[in-house]
């Protein structure tokens, strides 16, 4: 399959098709190089398995030679030429070189005409020709001749060309314009090609090569050309070059100058342009030229490259002095205070080496620069002038800031790479005056936790040295101490420091690396549980996103602390800043956490949109602990529709991002949810394996925070399989942090988990104080849980009616959410009330409603002692339906109950695919 190209394939397929029918026709594909019209004929004669197939290229050599084409074409029926009639075979063996003579032209048409009509009533045939722009006239002029006359056979020519078939012999078939690649379509390509780029380097690739599916497979992708802080136009690979080389050579020598200095300017500035082109011998009639040719477009004091990778051909072409001579050109057109920065730019391209005085004027314009044109800009600019620099130190400062601007940016591929070349150069402390926090920051997005908590507190240090303030925790503090003080710090003074942090102030930034040291921390899981006063106040109060963004709690903590509902508007107020200031990176950390709390309140969709934005920054940007976060919001958001699939793919793919780092709280994340599913498909026991780990000391997923979170999950699944005092330990240890935290969500799992322990005459008291501490909203999972809880338990004891009231809303609640797998199983225990609730389906059924009962739990994976408990039946009853189930449904075993449909009519459905 071609992506992006299924328009044209379906209309290749219909010319086929109709030739198959006996209906012989043809099409002439259009497009520019490499758009895929080569592609498209391969793919064409790939399905055309029946057909005769025969194939020529154009070739520009040969373009003046008749009958060239031809010869190429029909070399696999020279040996039937000779049953041609006289005169039509002595003019065809002449065409093709075999005989003497002139070749008559008319004759050979005719002959083409006999000879194609004679195959096809054996076999349909397939004609191609590729580069049809090259191919010779005569041969134009007989196959169309030809085609014009075997309507009624099944003959299908297939021809591609370049340039405008208008006025072309060619334009007698219908014309297939090949269109460039939609930007989703290229960026379909591009990840297919990459296996994920991140997104500033997408960007810059799917610009450069406008649609074009050969250059989106040649640029370089994975070099410093590629990258999103890159800047001009790219290298071409030799495909590419070739496929436009002629192109490029038609044109008069002054028009490739003339694109050359567009491609090369490329902002689009008609007055530099204009004045540097003059310069290097550009006449109006070349600029005439050129726009007469629609290679350019000249609108409100801009040109634009209506052809940019013919631009881009032409300066990839152009010998190095002659682009020297071009940036020149453009430096001196430039000259200016407007426009200093690009003239500076323009005399550096060209330079292999050193030069103070550029290099200084580069870097003293940087943040003009990173002002008017962003901070991918800034960083190209600075990477620059380091590369001009003489002084090791100097060029290390200038590459650590270019590193800031590209993390800035959201190209943190560039920052890591940048940055490691400013570490050769010049020592920490320099680094962390010119990026603050940068190494550690990458550490925690991408790395190791404790190693970004080190480096966070080593630059904190740092800064804070340059502005007398004392310190919060020093380097060298024993971890749990330095913990301790950040928290307390947060705790008691986040007000002050919000409005220290509006001063901006040395130890206001200080502050900041100190609030995500200790957020690293709590990622291990070793943070103490110290409550979060007034840090949500800090947010609000602070004006700079990018310093509200690291006040910012991590979202896992504020549900700990029952902080969900009041978080979502101030994350919402960060993530809208970010964007609207371009900081790609620092929202690639908030919007997982965002997702999260939009999906915990209840806000489903605005969640899902969340998330999906997060993996599009995240994806390919080399931020791995950004994208496990994503994949484990997946893979919850798939346990609640009871996807298997989808789950054990999304937690595959967060633990292969998360162990490496090791780190806790995303690989607890992936057990955790992982365990989840597992209990909503009725595997109690792979459920109560994954969720005990969250609070094993020692294991990989230990996380305290996550262990408190998934309590119910896991009292849920230890009493289906009868581990109760376990269960019994998890729940006094989450009744305490409800009475510590009074977060709702954790009395109510409190108060449920109680219910699933207690005796009789206590649980019913449990379970409507659960159902009453919980979230009230109708979109809850939390509350429509409490309530499927307690109506199961008010079936069990025979009140059929009341259990009824309770799954009802629970039913509706899971299905307005999404969670189909949860709103199923509330469902099958509304049907054995029964008391009158319909299925979603219709059909009849050859069990009965007790044999129904017992067939729809089993399909759960319940075994029978559990179906037993549920149905207030014996073991050896439940034995005795069920060899009755499968007899009268004919299956051979109960795992087959898996896939019966059992709302319409008990039917057996098969796994797709």
């Amino acid at each position: 399959m071609l992506p992006g190209r299924e328009r044209e394939q379906n209309e290749l397929s219909r010319v086929l098709n109709e030739a198959r029918a006996g209906h012989g026709g043809g099409i002439l594909l259009w497009g520019e190089p490499g758009i895929g019209k080569s592609a498209l004929l391969r793919d064409a004669e790939q399905r055309a398995t029946e057909f005769r197939v025969l194939a020529s290229r154009g070739n520009s050599a040969e373009s003046e030679v008749d009958f060239a084409a031809l010869r190429e074409l029909l070399g696999p029926l020279a040996d039937r030429v000779p049953a041609l009639p006289g005169p039509q075979a002595r003019a065809l063996t002449a065409a093709l070189g075999r005989g003497p003579g002139p070749a008559d032209r008319f004759l050979v048409g005719a002959a083409l005409v006999t000879l194609l009509a004679a195959v096809a009533a054996e076999q349909p045939v397939l004609l191609i020709v590729d580069d049809a722009q090259w191919a010779d006239l005569a041969t134009a002029r007989a196959l169309t001749f030809a085609l014009r006359r075997l309507g009624a056979d099944r003959v299908a020519l297939l021809a591609a060309v370049r340039d405008c078939p208008a006025g072309a012999v060619w334009q007698s078939l219908r014309v297939l314009p090949v269109a460039p690649l939609t930007d989703a379509q290229a960026r379909h390509l591009l990840s297919r090609r990459s296996g994920g780029v991140g997104a500033p380097r997408a960007a810059r690739m799917l610009r450069l090569a406008d649609g074009n599916p050969l250059a989106l497979r040649e640029f370089p992708v994975d070099t410093e050309d590629g990258a999103g802080i890159a800047w001009g136009p790219a290298p071409f690979g030799p495909r590419l070059r070739a496929a436009f080389a002629d192109r490029l050579a038609a044109l008069d020598p002054a028009v490739r100058t003339l694109l050359t200095v567009v491609a090369a300017e490329d902002r689009g500035t008609l007055g530099a342009v204009t004045t540097a082109a003059a310069e290097l011998g550009v006449t109006p009639a070349h600029w005439e030229a050129a726009l007469e040719a629609g290679l350019l477009t000249v609108t409100d004091g801009r040109v634009d490259m209506r052809h940019r990778l013919l631009c881009g051909a032409a300066y990839d072409a152009a010998a190095p002095a002659e682009r020297h001579a071009v940036h020149l050109a453009l430096a001196a057109a430039l000259r200016g205070a407007e426009t200093s920065e690009l003239c500076a730019w323009h005399l550096a391209a060209g330079l292999d080496t050193p030069n103070p005085e550029l290099a200084q004027a580069l870097a003293d314009g940087a943040d003009r620069v990173h002002h008017r044109n962003g901070p991918l800009a800034a960083a190209a600019v600075l990477r620059r002038a380091a590369a001009i620099t003489a002084d090791p130190g100097t060029a290390g400062v200038r590459l650590a800031t270019a590193a800031r601007f590209a993390w800035e940016g959201g190209d943190i591929e560039s920052a890591r790479r940048l940055l490691t070349l400013a570490e050769t150069r010049t020592p920490p402390p320099a680094i962390a005056l010119a990026a603050p926090g940068l190494p550690g920051l990458l550490e925690l997005v991408a790395g190791d936790p404790a190693r970004a908590h080190t480096l966070l507190l080593r630059d904190a240090a740092v800064i804070a040295a340059q502005t007398p303030v004392p310190a919060v925790a020093s380097v060298d503090s024993p971890p749990h101490q330095r913990v301790s003080e950040f928290a307390i710090t947060s705790s008691k003074v986040a007000g002050a420091r919000a409005n220290a942090l509006r001063r901006g102030r040395g130890d206001d930034i200080a502050a900041g690396l100190r609030l995500l040291a200790g957020r690293a921390v709590w990622a291990l899981g070793q943070a103490p549980d110290l409550p979060m006063d007034g840090q949500l106040e800090a947010v609000t109060a602070e004006p700079s996103p990018i310093l509200s963004a690291q006040l910012l709690p991590g979202a896992e903590q504020l549900l700990e602390w029952g902080l969900a509902d009041q978080a979502v508007e101030p994350y919402l107020a960060v993530a809208a800043g970010l964007r609207a200031t371009g900081d790609r990176a620092a929202a690639i950390g908030v919007l997982p956490q965002l997702a999260t709390l939009q999906l915990a309140t209840g806000r489903w969709e605005a969640g899902e949109v969340t998330l999906a934005e997060a993996f599009e920054l995240a994806s390919g940007a080399g931020a791995d602990n950004i994208l496990a976060q994503c994949w484990n919001l997946r893979a919850r958001l798939s346990a609640q529709r009871g996807d298997a699939d989808l789950v054990a793919d999304s937690v595959d793919r967060a633990l292969a991002l998360s162990r490496p780092h090791s780190v806790p709280l995303l690989v607890g994340s992936a057990y955790w949810h992982h365990g989840f599913h597992a209990l909503t498909a009725g595997d109690a026991e792979a459920a109560y394996r994954r969720l005990r780990a969250l609070s094993q000391p020692g294991h990989e997923a230990a996380h305290p925070t996550l262990a408190r979170l998934a309590t119910l999950d896991l009292v849920e699944a230890a009493c289906r399989v009868g581990r109760f005092d376990e269960a019994t330990v998890h729940a006094e240890r989450i009744v305490a942090w409800a009475r510590r935290s009074r977060a709702r969500w954790a009395l109510a799992a409190a108060y449920s988990c109680r219910a699933l322990l207690s005796e009789e005459h206590r649980a019913e008291h449990y379970y409507r104080r659960a159902v009453a501490a919980g979230d009230a909203r109708h979109t809850s999972f939390g509350r429509a849980r409490s309530q499927l809880l307690y109506g199961k338990w008010l079936r069990r004891v025979r009140r059929r009616r009341d259990a009824a009231e309770q799954l009802r809303p629970a039913a509706d609640a899971f299905e307005l959410i999404g969670a189909a797998a949860w709103a199923a199983r509330t469902r099958t225990e509304l049907d054995l009330t029964g008391t009158g609730a319909k299925p979603a389906g219709t059909g009849s059924t050859p069990l009965t409603v007790q044999e129904s009962q017992v067939a729809r739990l089993a399909a759960q994976g319940l075994t029978n002692r559990e179906i037993g408990a549920e149905l207030f039946l014996s073991p050896r009853t439940v034995g005795h339906h069920m060899s009755r189930i499968l007899e009268k449904l004919g299956l051979t075993g109960r795992s087959e109950l898996r896939g019966i449909d059992f709302d319409n009519g008990m039917r057996l459905t098969l796994p797709s695919g």
